[in-house]
């Protein structure tokens, strides 16, 4: 079974193809760029490097959140649009489980954290593995909250995703030898992980059709905000329809 992994929560878009013995190709990029720009040629371009065509893959994992709205709209609509016109399964995966995927033989926990802006960060917690062991949900939390809730647990805990060069000095400042770290491209997010945990999740027949498969976005949108902020001082309904 070949699976196509796809990560676009964050800046960075990443795209791979596994198969339960190996990755057979993993592309990263960390740029500046719009990922309706770049994804769909990234994908071809790695399809034609290991020579398959669209119809050899047997699947698709996307990462469906938390993280960037945009991000996550364009990752999911892709999938569905290689599901429906292919006839895949498709996989959803936590961005926060794929990003804890990538360490399993950490010694202690792992707190992936991305920046949600807003004095908060999406984070759960994973006692690390090669398939992480959830600690809590995903979610958004202060970051005052969760270094409360690490301290508490007086074990190493290792931070990665792109949340970590923003708060990284308030990490250390309240965990001190407690926290550890990656260089910082090691603490990427990457579709290998996506793709490899997907592919679990195909192999044991879970996959979604294109119809079931939606982002996860923890928070309301901007625009469901500000919807309710005009319904608010309007005096209606706040209910949202996108």
């Amino acid at each position: 079974m070949q699976v196509l992994g796809i990560d676009t929560s964050t800046l960075v878009c990443s795209v791979a193809v596994v198969t339960p013995e190996k990755m057979l190709a993993e592309y990263n990029l960390h740029v500046k760029k719009t990922h309706s720009e770049r994804l769909l040629p990234l994908i071809a371009e790695m399809l034609r490097a290991i020579g398959f065509a669209p119809g050899d893959l047997a699947g698709v994992a996307v990462a469906v959140g938390p993280g960037s709205f945009t991000g996550l709209r364009i990752g999911v609509v892709t999938a569905r649009a290689l599901g429906q016109a292919l006839h895949l399964p498709l996989a959803g995966i936590s961005t926060l489980a794929g990003l804890a995927a990538q360490f399993p033989h950490f010694p202690g926990l792992v707190s992936p954290i991305l920046d949600a802006r807003r004095n908060q960060v999406y984070n759960a917690v994973f006692r690390s593995g090669e398939r992480p062991e959830r600690v809590t949900a995903d979610r958004a939390i202060s970051l005052d909250e969760l270094l409360q809730e690490l301290a508490v647990h007086r074990k190493p805990v290792l931070f990665a995703g792109d949340g970590v060069p923003v708060h990284r000095d308030a990490i250390t400042a309240a965990l001190g030898d407690q926290a550890c770290f990656l260089p910082s491209e090691a603490g990427l997010n990457r579709a290998s992980t996506v793709a490899r945990l997907g592919l679990d999740v195909l192999v044991a027949g879970h996959g979604l059709s294109y119809r079931e498969l939606v982002p996860q976005y923890i928070r309301r949108t901007e625009a469901e905000r500000k919807h309710q902020a005009r319904c608010r001082e309007g005096g209606v309904s706040g209910e949202y329809h996108d």
